[in-house]
């Protein structure tokens, strides 16, 4: 069971950060006020975000249930070093999920894109994050 919520939080994890890379990769391949440009931001756009945040939430879910088995099995004795890459983590994620609440409420294209980049860079660096955890 343990090593089917860590996949499913690897996976969830990896999806949001998809989701993002193929809207940033699309956004920037359209010509800003073009048909496929204003079809994009109408129709797909808000389905990618959509799964964005589905995943996001996956990624809370199983994150607090991997934590919760770490803690049993360690009998919650972690290293200084194991709480502070959790903590940056932590601080990763609340950013990220900042960065799509206000990718989602703004209008203008080109801050849409810079903050799903941000989120890409920042879920990267918390993916990176999570296999060091996953040895320690």
């Amino acid at each position: 069971m343990t090593t089917t919520i860590l996949w499913i939080h690897a996976t969830a994890g990896a999806l949001w950060i998809g989701a993002c890379a193929c809207f940033v990769i699309a956004g920037l391949a359209l010509t800003p006020g073009t048909d496929d440009h204003k079809n994009f931001v109408a129709r797909s756009a808000p389905k990618i975000d959509r799964l964005a945040m589905l995943s996001a939430a996956l990624l809370l879910l199983t994150g607090l249930v991997n934590l919760a088995q770490a803690a049993i099995s360690r009998r919650f004795a972690f290293s200084t070093a194991f709480t502070a890459v959790l903590a940056i983590k932590i601080l990763l994620f609340i950013a990220m999920l900042a960065a799509m609440r206000a990718s989602m409420k703004t209008g203008a294209m080109n801050q849409t894109l810079k903050a799903h980049a941000a989120v890409v860079a920042m879920g990267s660096i918390a993916l990176l994050l999570g296999l060091w955890l996953i040895g320690s």
